[in-house]
């Protein structure tokens, strides 16, 4: 029963880091900004003033967390105003877009896409003042 134990822990911690997902407070290296912009027909003159630096972009990343489409319906507001860029790690590029309201999408070196958002991003994002924690 011992073994088994041990086998079947042996076996999630292999599984585990195959995660593609950075782990929170990981910061990815080589963080750029490609571009920003709003989505069509919505943002305007409101998105002008919204952009990240690359280092605004790495905090919001190393602190955001994978959320459900319920989670993120529920707790932020998805704007739109956009900034998109990639980031390297030893697995290879990642391709993200981070929102005004908190809120982002990451795509990983294989292609997966994980929604995420971050409650404890106010240094780099102002989000609307009704947006909540999940």
């Amino acid at each position: 029963m011992r073994g088994l134990v041990r086998s079947l822990t042996m076996a999630a911690l292999a599984l585990a880091g195959c995660a593609s997902a950075p782990q929170p407070g990981v910061a990815l290296d080589e963080v750029r900004v490609d571009s920003r912009g709003a989505d069509a027909g919505g943002g305007g003159a409101a998105c002008g003033d919204f952009a990240l630096t690359a280092a605004q972009a790495r905090y919001f990343l190393a602190r955001s967390v994978v959320v459900s489409d319920r989670q993120l319906r529920d707790g932020w507001d998805v704007l739109p105003c956009y900034v998109r860029g990639t980031a390297r790690s030893s697995g290879g590029v990642w391709r993200w877009e981070i929102r005004a309201g908190g809120t982002a999408t990451l795509e990983t070196p294989s292609g997966a896409t994980e929604l995420r958002a971050c409650s404890d991003c106010d240094a780099v994002i102002t989000r609307p003042a009704r947006a909540r924690k999940p």
